[in-house]
């Protein structure tokens, strides 16, 4: 297995270990998690932000290696159109970045995660189609980068990305402000961008601006593991994944629902499951999206070292 790059690890080749889901957990713990706020909606008051701090130390007490802050809903474009202004934006990126840092370790062997911060479309991570023009994503992107690079942040997490478009504007964004950058593709059954456009050529293109690290997440175990069999034969960068979890067999595709849904895979499952593909693939990351728990964490922690 390859390390991802900028993470040493204790054992030689052992693969990232990715923080679980915050928004699933929210709605776990009955946090609503729905426009406009989405799950900024913790940050806006003491119980829910003392809710945040709690999961992020499970996933530091379950052996997780990064801290990854909720910055996801809070890019500018969001905010203000939940009615915050450009102050308040800034502040609730500010609350986010220190959340996961005063949160998140050391565990239990004073080992502390390193602490990055999560990046998506500035629209809607599952409609390609309300990706903005190219000005207004540089835009918005550098405004969200900038704000992270100030509050320390050293490296960003751009998940759950559905245009190469975006995608290459994100890590631009990040290059400008001197932030690593790992990028991870949301993908549908048949191992394509929701765009429709090849994972491969999607690598190769994030790999071109100076992204270190490629991921699949969000994105059913079928349909990752269409990705990673692609990757496996033709990727410029290591690759990681970190599917969702959750059973959506009643639910329309890509459509938000405001409860906990049921997962597919239970902790141990799930460990079992991403162990095996971790050895298969030589993944540099491994983990779980929507649905995914502490004791999901846990588990595969126990079966991959780090």
């Amino acid at each position: 297995m390859n390390p991802a790059p900028g993470l040493p690890s204790a054992v030689p080749g052992a693969p990232v270990l990715v923080d679980g889901a915050k928004g699933t957990e929210l709605q776990r713990l009955g946090v609503s998690v729905t426009e406009p706020w989405w799950t900024t909606a913790a940050l806006l008051d003491m119980a829910g932000q003392r809710q945040l701090a709690a999961i992020h130390r499970e996933y530091t007490t379950a052996g997780a290696d990064l801290a990854t802050a909720i910055t996801f809903r809070t890019n500018r474009r969001t905010l203000l159109r939940a009615g915050a202004d450009e102050h308040a934006a800034e502040v609730l990126v500010r609350r986010a970045v220190a959340l996961a840092r005063g949160s998140a370790g050391p565990d239990d062997q004073g080992r502390r995660p390193v602490l990055a911060a999560s990046v998506i479309p500035v629209e809607d991570c599952y409609q390609p189609s309300l990706v903005p023009p190219d000005e207004e994503l540089r835009r918005e992107h550098a405004w969200l980068t900038r704000q992270l690079a100030s509050e320390g942040v050293q490296l960003v997490l751009a998940e759950t990305l559905n245009t190469v478009r975006e995608a290459v504007a994100v890590v631009d964004a990040c290059a400008a402000d001197g932030l690593a950058v790992w990028v991870s593709f949301v993908c549908g059954p048949d191992g394509t961008l929701l765009s429709g456009e090849s994972v491969t050529d999607a690598a190769r293109a994030v790999a071109a601006r100076g992204a270190s690290l490629v991921c699949v997440n969000c994105t059913t175990v079928e349909g990752t593991d269409e990705v990673l069999r692609r990757w496996s034969h033709d990727s410029p960068l290591p690759f990681g994944a970190y599917p969702n979890l959750e059973d959506r067999s009643e639910i329309a595709d890509w459509t938000p629902v405001d409860r906990y849904v049921p997962v597919r895979y239970g902790p141990e499952e799930f460990a079992d499951l991403m162990a095996e593909r971790a050895k298969r693939y030589g993944l540099s990351l491994v983990g779980g999206c929507c649905g995914s728990t502490p004791a999901h964490v846990a588990a595969l922690r126990e079966r991959i070292p780090g």
